[in-house]
């Protein structure tokens, strides 16, 4: 296969007649053939990575070392002999041996089926090993809180008690105790475990019994039915993808939808606040209207009032009359004279004061005297 791919990257028989006329080309088309050329390079070694594993897989390796030697062995024969063999003829052999594209799609196609496979193989080997690892450090945790309890358990019993008790008898005695119940709380947990997986052995020796008897009765699935599964999940999967593009178009209008209602809740909100200063106004307008109904009240009373009293001073002015001169000098000459009396009684009561003043005074000090007087007599008896 090695060598068939060596004299297939040589290229077509154009290449060939551009390789004869390599003298007559200028740099320019040196360059243009060396791209080509690496280009056709790189294809063909991809080629032959692809052609050699399906090689490998497809003939055993005694085959293939068995096929090495005779290939090398044709090789040196076709070096003796290419010497003397014309570039027409060379072409005509290498034409021969090249694959046909039918060939290289069905080797690619193979190739492409065992990866997929592979990839498939890696997927599941993987899922499994993270399984087990998530298995196992979901174990460690649960290890590790049985651990962490049984420590502050130790340090709630043990620990505790013995900073308390100074004899070495007293807290022996307790840790061995301790430490016996602690074995028997294992064994019943381990009598319990043995109980639930004999309980799994049974039910597993029941589920293969009911398998066999499946096999038995021909009711296992075969490969038409797998066929059928998978030409089921095929469409299941085409729904499933239906039903996300549904589902994500629903999301976006939701996400449009949610966008509307948070505006119209924010509006909301606004026309509230707005609702509860004008409630808040519509109150204190109220309160005012009442004042002011109250205070109208009381103008019109008021009014009635000051309107009564009104039209009696208008009555009294109507029926009011002017004295006389005569009269109105004996009038005023008896106002000066009752002026002048009170002013004279006036004068009479400040002497009068003035006289008690004095004489109350003088009593004050004979009354004061005369007590004097009696403590004396009463010292002197």
């Amino acid at each position: 296969m090695a060598g068939i791919m060596d004299t297939d990257s040589l290229g077509t028989v154009s290449d060939i007649h551009k390789v004869q006329n390599i003298h007559q080309l200028s740099d320019e088309g040196l360059m243009e053939l060396m791209d080509e050329i690496s280009v056709s390079n790189v294809a063909m070694q991809r080629e032959n990575v692809m052609f050699e594993k399906y090689y490998d897989r497809m003939v055993p390796k005694e085959e293939v070392e068995e096929l090495q030697i005779v290939s090398q062995d044709v090789a040196q024969l076709a070096q003796s002999r290419t010497r003397h063999r014309s570039r027409s003829r060379i072409s005509t052999i290498e034409r021969l041996l090249t694959l046909t594209a039918d060939q290289k799609c069905t080797i690619a196609y193979r190739e492409l089926e065992e990866t997929k496979e592979m990839l498939a193989k890696l997927r599941h080997d993987s899922s499994h090993t993270v399984r087990n690892l998530q298995a196992t450090l979901e174990e460690a945790e649960c290890a590790l809180i049985e651990v962490k309890k049984a420590v502050y358990e130790f340090e709630r019993d043990i620990a505790t008690f013995s900073q308390g008790k100074k004899e070495s008898t007293i807290v022996t005695e307790t840790l061995f105790k301790y430490f016996e119940d602690k074995i028997h709380a294992k064994e019943i947990l381990i009598d319990k475990l043995q109980l639930k997986n004999h309980a799994w052995k049974m039910l597993k020796a029941k589920m293969h019994q009911q398998l066999r008897l499946k096999e038995e009765a021909g009711e296992m699935l075969r490969e038409v039915d797998f066929h059928q599964l998978k030409i089921e999940n095929t469409q299941f999967l085409r729904q499933i993808e239906q039903y996300n593009q549904d589902l994500l178009q629903l999301k976006v209008m939701t996400g449009q939808t949610q966008i509307v209602l948070n505006a119209y809740k924010r509006k909301l909100q606004k026309m509230l606040a707005e609702t509860k200063q004008l409630l808040s106004e519509i109150k204190s307008r109220h309160e005012l209207l009442q004042k002011i109904e109250l205070e109208t009240t009381e103008v019109e009373k008021d009014k009635a009032t000051a309107e009564e009293l009104n039209k009696k001073f208008r009555n009294d002015i109507s029926n009011y009359k002017v004295p006389g001169i005569l009269e109105y000098v004996q009038e005023t000459w008896n106002r000066f004279d009752l002026e002048k009396k009170v002013k004279t009684w006036e004068r009479k009561v400040d002497i009068a004061e003035l006289a008690h003043r004095s004489y109350s005074n003088t009593w004050e000090k004979i009354k004061k005297y005369n007590d004097h007087d009696q403590d004396q007599d009463i010292n002197m008896l």
